[in-house]
């Protein structure tokens, strides 16, 4: 049962950082303030982490225009990308955040 209240702690999470990661991946800075109010400070780097991991694969940069990484559509101004993959990628990123959050932690463990 604690392994069911742990991952509905990280889809919690997942999905919190959902904003956070398209804004990154769009090029707008990010609250880090917010951000720790969120995670809480100890998991403040495993998050800043997966957000930067999810937000690479998430946009594409060709000749200076912002593309989705995604379903390569574009180009984007950056609050347009942000829209875009707010509205479009919703669950695609949710999925990515999850998987690299385990990753973060299993790796955060085995130090």
């Amino acid at each position: 049962m604690r392994a069911g209240v742990r991952l509905s702690r990280i889809e919690s999470l997942a999905e919190r950082l959902i904003e956070f990661t398209a804004r990154h991946a769009s090029g707008i800075q990010l609250d880090i303030e917010k951000l720790q109010a969120i995670t809480g400070p100890s998991m403040l780097d495993i998050a800043l982490g997966t957000i930067d991991a999810v937000a690479k694969e998430a946009t594409k940069v060709r000749r200076g225009l912002l593309y989705c990484g995604l379903c390569n559509k574009g180009p984007y101004t950056k609050r347009g990308m942000y829209l875009h993959l707010v509205r479009v990628h919703r669950y695609e990123l949710k999925v990515m955040l999850l998987d690299e959050l385990q990753a973060q932690i299993n790796k955060a463990r085995m130090r």
